[in-house]
């Protein structure tokens, strides 16, 4: 698949950026949380489609995108940058303002438990490239459950019919078992509100 822009750069530029405008230092380590972040939701939102032309592999320290690293490990590379793509803002966006601002301690914890890093480092051990697909896999939003199945329209009508034929079933019957109640020798009766709550008793 295509990335969305042409060089891993734009998106680091653009996070820098932000960051002195927010005046939030982004160390070097930082910036690969960040790219990383960014790579792996954006693959899981858009089904396995990348952001950058990134590669991520499995390092001691977490994913890292290694040529980055190197190029901005001392200080921030003299390179030309292009505008991100205007609806990919609002995605970007959301990925500063959910891991902008944490701590590194924060981010570096958060990366360590990450699934597909995770999962990666088991399988192949260090230095192996995190795939798209194991991003897609494990970023994809999880789909909300269906919702309950409604009920049939008529079945309100219905159960006042049922209740009705229950009640009407259990008051013929207590009249029965009074007229045989009073036939007996000892004249015995059963009043009807034992049989039914709320039916009136009888005088």
């Amino acid at each position: 698949m295509v990335p969305i822009v042409s060089s891993t750069f734009d998106i680091a530029h653009w996070f820098l950026q932000r960051g002195e405008l927010g005046q939030v230092y982004i160390s070097p380590l930082k910036l690969q949380r960040l790219l990383y972040l960014a790579q792996a939701y954006y693959a899981g939102q858009h089904d396995g489609q990348p952001l950058m032309p990134s590669i991520f592999v499995v390092s001691e320290v977490g994913p890292l995108e290694p040529n980055i690293h190197r190029a901005i490990e001392h200080e921030p590379p003299k390179v030309s940058v292009r505008d991100i793509p205007e609806e990919t803002m609002d995605f970007v966006e959301m990925i500063w303002s959910k891991y902008g601002e944490r701590k590194i301690d924060a981010l570096n914890r958060l990366v360590l438990q990450d699934p597909a890093f995770r999962e990666t480092e088991a399988r192949d051990g260090l230095q192996a490239i995190i795939g798209l697909d194991v991003m897609q896999r494990h970023y994809t939003p999880k789909k909300a459950a269906k919702p309950a199945q409604r009920i049939p329209e008529r079945l309100p009508d219905e159960i006042p019919d049922f209740l009705a034929d229950i009640i009407a079933a259990a008051r013929e019957e207590a009249r029965e078992e009074e007229a045989r109640s009073k036939a007996t020798p000892d004249g015995g009766s059963k009043d009807l509100a034992t049989w039914i709550p709320g039916a009136p008793t009888s005088s």
